[in-house]
């Protein structure tokens, strides 16, 4: 008996620790968000004036049957062809309403005056044309000059981001972005200066 104790201990010991390392992990795990393996960058947003498409057009993925043309706040004109990249509107809701000017707010990742890829969301319905709400930010990169959204959207970031949070106090961006990732708060773009200006938590 004596000469088994020690081995009992020590199997005990061990199975105690694999079990709080699994717990650990598991805990860890289900409380970190983590951003789509996907990014694009939003070089552009903007209100969209009037949303012209082909009669046939489609958007899965990529567009198809034809070329959306857009005319945006700023006077440009975008003519978007078919086979651009768009996204699968997971995170944001799709943009349907192509007959009321300014439904709709354009975020797309540019090459130069080409779309290579985009996301036409509803626009809010208060101040529709100076802000627009997306989720909350999971990220931040670039010195803190970007933010990350879930689902991959590298979005620009204002000097300083407003955090807002009555019942909460946060350090920096950063800290509000661990304690408020993705679904528990809103971000707050400018449509104005395209970038996020403030931080919201639910």
């Amino acid at each position: 008996m004596n000469r088994r104790l020690p081995l009992i201990i020590g199997a005990v010991v061990a199975v105690i620790f694999i079990g709080n390392g699994i717990y650990s992990s598991l805990s860890n795990n289900s409380s970190a968000v983590v951003a789509s393996d996907v990014r694009h960058n939003v070089d552009l947003v903007a209100s969209v004036n009037t949303v012209s498409a082909d009669q046939n057009w489609k958007q899965d993925g990529v567009t198809s049957a034809g070329v959306l043309r857009l005319a945006l706040d700023d006077l440009r004109t975008l003519t978007i062809p078919e086979g651009t990249l768009v996204d699968n509107y997971k995170s944001v809701s799709k943009c349907a309403d192509f007959t009321t000017p300014n439904a709709c707010v354009l975020l797309a990742d540019m090459l130069g005056d080409a779309v290579v890829w985009f996301a036409l969301v509803p626009a809010d319905k208060v101040s529709g044309m100076q802000t627009l709400t997306l989720p909350g930010l999971v990220d931040m990169q670039a010195n803190g000059d970007q933010g990350i959204l879930k689902n991959g959207w590298i979005v620009k970031l204002a000097t300083p981001v407003k955090r807002v949070c009555e019942n909460t106090d946060t350090t920096s961006l950063r800290d509000f972005i661990t304690r408020f990732p993705d679904a528990l708060s809103t971000s707050t773009m400018n449509l104005i200066t395209d970038n996020i200006v403030s931080v919201t938590c639910k």
